[in-house]
């Protein structure tokens, strides 16, 4: 699947038509369709907006890694997410927090790329 293939999938997904889509994104109608068609590239700028509006993985959009919306609990800060595990810690076996610490510095690295991403696209 290409990048302008998933980008009309990420709009399905959101039950939204091109001109709600292409509004949200502040992009004129014709110009997103011509995206979505392939005729057009798909701009940083439209990246920075699919990101921050919908929430969408960079990743996911450009290469089809991972899924295709960047999960709530993946944009908390890794403090918030250390003071659970935390939390947790007093109750769960050693091996199960492994896991979860393995898990959290996971998702930093994740958070880490995402933010790089976003750097540029600035």
């Amino acid at each position: 699947m290409k990048e302008h293939e998933r980008l009309k999938l990420v709009r399905k997904t959101l039950n939204q038509t091109q001109l709600e889509f292409s509004e949200a994104l502040d992009i004129k109608q014709g110009s997103y369709s011509d995206v979505e068609r392939g005729k057009a590239g798909i701009s940083s700028a439209l990246i920075k907006h699919l990101i921050r509006k919908f929430n969408v993985n960079p990743i996911w959009l450009i290469e089809g890694d991972g899924n295709m919306f960047i999960e709530q609990h993946q944009i908390t800060s890794l403090s918030n997410f250390s003071e659970s595990v935390n939390n947790e810690a007093k109750t769960k076996e050693s091996s199960e927090l492994d896991s979860q610490l393995e898990q959290a510095l996971l998702q930093q690295k994740a958070l880490s790329a995402i933010d790089d991403i976003i750097d540029f696209l600035k």
